[in-house]
């Protein structure tokens, strides 16, 4: 529950955002409202549970639960959930009713929520009785479109007593000088509003269908799991864009084009996981940190360049990049975490920096192609099985720079035969240690 607390955004009774990997959550009982794509994508939800107060659910907000098996909902949206609309048209969900109490229907017309009387009393009227969905019953998977709002309330905006539109609030961030530059029926061409969810100047999630999509040019942010597991292709990125988000374009497996603005600062881990049609990877100057995974599994990429203001390559930030073969890392770049580049199977050369001070373990691990390698002067550490099974090297020289080298850092080079050390390793290392299991290697000591 500690968990859900944390991971479920919920602004005056209505669930926004639900981003936890609960397999069941259960939703406060002063919840009256499920957002449009509330739970989009949450893999891990088996089962959900709803308060009686529950009186709509929106459109989508249950899409992209595969795993989600059973649903616990006030018996007066029994009518409501059908279609396809808020639940996968197919899931196999088995869905319980709550039955509500006659303070609840006291005022409606229970006709309008069962097909008839009987129905009603079926599913236990007042009397506390659930009904299970039989079969699976098809036409019990479904949607409620109308959130209850003031008149002319854009339904699919999800803060619930918000009185601007989508439309309001982009005219309120952009300049109306701008905005007359591609309004009408050019700039519906350029952007659909309706294809996003956005507060403020964030986009909280693409809900369109198009493989081409231009973010809307106010946007100085793409939120978490903005894009996650969408069929989307092609993405504009905005002129003012700053922030990338967890897992953004996680999982977009049909990404092949997205160019980076130069504002852009920050790209957090997993943005562009697995997207593994991206073949290009051009990141300008103004980045300034990308985290963990962050392209984790681009399996496509095949030309890589990074920002100069990097400092540092988070772990595992590009491992199982396989097609890349060649690899030019900036001047300001100090160290690489763990696994940074782990797998990249293609890999054949490598020019690190000069002001690079640490290779973590794992750093290169797998590269079974990765015969050119230069160590710079300033090199200080080498991690552990940090070039395990790069089976292509044959000889390389390591810096007088170099303080420590891990365990088993060339563990699997098997074709390893020529190796310059600096004279202090020669007392203070057991080469064994180092070249493990490498009987034919020849180690000089400079």
């Amino acid at each position: 529950m500690s968990e859900n607390e944390n991971t479920l955004r919920i602004e005056k009774g209505v669930v926004i955002k639900y981003s936890g990997n609960e397999e069941e959550v259960t939703l406060p009982s002063d919840v009256t409202r499920i957002a449009p794509y509330a739970f989009y994508g949450c893999k891990n939800l088996k089962k959900i549970i709803t308060p009686l107060k529950l009186t709509s659910i929106g459109k989508g907000a249950f899409y992209g639960c595969t795993n989600l098996i059973e649903a616990d909902i006030p018996g007066r949206l029994y009518r409501r959930v059908r279609g396809g609309k808020c639940f996968e048209k197919d899931a196999d969900i088995y869905f319980r009713f709550y039955a509500c109490g006659s303070e609840d229907l006291e005022d409606e017309d229970y006709s309008d929520k069962f097909d008839s009387e009987a129905d009603y009393l079926a599913s236990g009227g007042d009397r506390g009785a659930v009904v299970a969905n039989p079969k699976g019953y098809e036409e019990t998977i479904d949607v409620v479109e109308e959130i209850i709002q003031e008149p002319d309330r854009d339904p699919d905006v999800p803060i619930a007593d918000d009185p601007e539109t989508l439309e309001e609030k982009m005219q309120a961030i952009v300049p109306e000088e701008t905005m007359s530059n591609t309004s009408g029926a050019e700039h519906e061409n350029l952007v659909n509003l309706d294809d996003y969810i956005i507060e403020g100047a964030t986009v909280i999630k693409y809900i369109g269908t198009s493989k081409k999509t231009t973010v809307p040019e106010y946007i100085e942010k793409i939120g978490e799991n903005a894009f996650a597991n969408s069929d989307v292709e092609d993405v504009i990125l905005p002129p003012n864009l700053k922030i990338i988000e967890k897992s953004a374009f996680g999982w977009c497996e049909k990404l092949k084009n997205i160019a980076f603005p130069d504002t852009l600062e920050i790209i957090d881990e997993f943005a562009f996981a697995d997207c593994s049609s991206l073949e290009s990877i051009i990141l300008p100057d103004s980045v300034q940190f990308i985290g963990a995974s962050a392209f984790h599994a681009c399996s496509s990429v095949k030309d890589l360049r990074l920002s100069e203001r990097l400092k540092q390559i988070g772990r595992r930030t590009f491992d199982f990049c396989i097609a890349l073969e060649k690899l030019y890392l900036p001047d300001g770049i100090e160290k690489l975490a763990e696994g940074a580049f782990s797998h990249c199977e293609s890999l054949t050369s490598v020019l690190l920096p000069g002001g690079l001070k640490e290779i973590s373990s794992w750093a290169f691990a797998e590269c079974y192609e990765l015969r050119e390698i230069n160590f710079p002067d300033n090199l200080v550490s080498i991690g552990e099985v940090a070039f395990m099974k790069c089976n292509s090297l044959v000889a390389f020289d390591l810096p007088t720079s170099l303080q420590e080298i891990g365990r088993q850092a060339f563990v699997g080079c098997d074709n390893l035969r020529l190796v310059r050390l600096p004279a202090r390793f020669q007392k203070d290392v057991k080469p064994k240690k180092i070249f493990y299991r490498l009987n034919e290697l020849q180690i000089d000591y400079i």
